[in-house]
């Protein structure tokens, strides 16, 4: 079972080296783009969306699944979601890119359990080794213009200069050879998004360990309401599109789970293979409620999302009493966990001891979260002009 990570002292001695080129990354990042004002993500950086998310969980669940960390059949748990883009600063949402997903609940026991996924049902690459590579690849070509400006609308120009930049930086760390597969793959995962007219679509997450079993578990819109773009969508065209939705009313998710079968239907080996989803089944629900964009709570949530931090680590696979893993089950989600934990680091995270508070009270903001929030947003902004 190469797949498996054992969590011996060698194993993370070495993914910790592997992950640490994630201070750089950011390094590079702040460096290479403009309106970046201090270290921040390595990725996902840029926030389409974020609210409240209520977890409802079905009164029956395999019973391999009920009773374990936050799967309690019947139980309803309010959390917070977040939707971003994948890699690199900020830009057009009209750029290829994957779409991130996060979810963040907590148990009775008040244990933290986040879902990440994106809306491809692969992963980037199928080594942390080569995702480090992309992440790198990303960061160098971030702010990449044409001589002279661009022009129109879709700033094509920049875009594919962008492009070329980042599969030479791949190419020259990983080899011809490596470098195209690994870009092939990014063409066909970012092209959903390229078509895409919502943020409103399935997202996957990656292996995690219910009890002694694989899976992933996949978020799927109880309504579709995904479209081929328009063919001038505008800048921000996700972002506008969940804020009519959230405006108008509640957006869903079914939530279900695909157990581990065999290497041939559901790989492990090879995560940037598709995953068979014939058996998948349906164990909750989760729901963005109805709310005004511009609101102060929406502002204030949307704010929390934006500072806090997410972490595959952040999962409870056992049941109360039994012993739960140090490091997830395999090797790319163990060093995802330490890459989520440096990046959050080196950007100065809120602490989880900040936000406690919200997930306690079933997603209440006070006056010192509140005060600290705004305090960061205004480190965020650039320093006025005078004109």
């Amino acid at each position: 079972m190469a797949w498996r990570f054992g969590g011996t002292r060698e194993e993370v001695e070495a993914l910790t080296q592997t992950v640490s080129e994630i201070a750089q990354i950011q390094r590079t990042l702040l460096a290479n783009y403009p309106d970046l004002l201090r270290l921040d993500r390595a990725a996902h950086q840029q926030q389409i969306a974020a609210g409240k998310a209520v977890l409802e969980i079905a009164t029956q669940l395999p019973p391999e699944l009920d009773g374990i960390g936050i799967l309690v059949a019947g139980s309803k748990t309010m959390g917070i979601g977040r939707l971003s883009t994948g890699l690199g600063c900020p830009h057009l949402e009209t750029d290829p890119d994957f779409l991130g997903l996060m979810l963040a609940f907590q148990t009775r026991a008040r244990e933290r359990v986040d879902f990440l996924a994106i809306n491809d049902p692969t992963a980037p690459t199928a080594t942390a080794e080569e995702f480090i590579a992309l992440l790198a690849a990303t960061a160098a070509a971030a702010g990449t213009e044409i001589p002279f400006g661009d022009v129109g609308q879709l700033d094509l120009g920049n875009l594919t200069a962008a492009q070329a930049k980042l599969f030479h930086t791949l190419k020259d760390r990983l080899g011809l050879a490596s470098a195209s597969r690994i870009y092939t793959h990014l063409v066909r995962q970012t092209a959903r998004t390229t078509l895409s007219s919502s943020a409103v679509q399935q997202y996957w997450t990656g292996v995690v360990e219910v009890g002694p079993t694989p899976g992933k578990f996949t978020f799927v819109p109880t309504r579709d309401v995904n479209r081929h773009r328009a063919l001038r969508p505008g800048a921000r065209h996700l972002t506008e599109d969940w804020e009519g939705r959230s405006r108008s009313g509640d957006i869903a998710f079914t939530m279900r789970w695909i157990p581990f079968l065999s290497e041939r239907e559901t790989p492990l080996e090879n995560l940037t293979k598709t995953w068979s989803e014939t058996h998948a089944v349906p164990v909750g629900t989760v729901t963005f409620p109805q709310v005004e964009p511009g609101s102060r709570e929406a502002r204030l949530v949307s704010l929390l999302a934006t500072e806090m931090g997410a972490n595959p680590g952040h999962w409870v696979g056992t049941r109360a009493g039994e012993a739960q893993p140090e490091f997830p089950a395999t090797r790319f989600t163990a060093a995802r966990r330490l890459a989520y934990a440096l990046s959050q680091e080196k950007r100065g995270a809120l602490p989880e001891q900040a936000y406690q508070e919200f997930f306690d009270s079933g997603g209440t903001i006070g006056p010192t979260l509140e005060r600290e929030l705004v305090r960061r947003q205004d480190a965020r902004r650039p320093p006025a002009h005078s004109t």
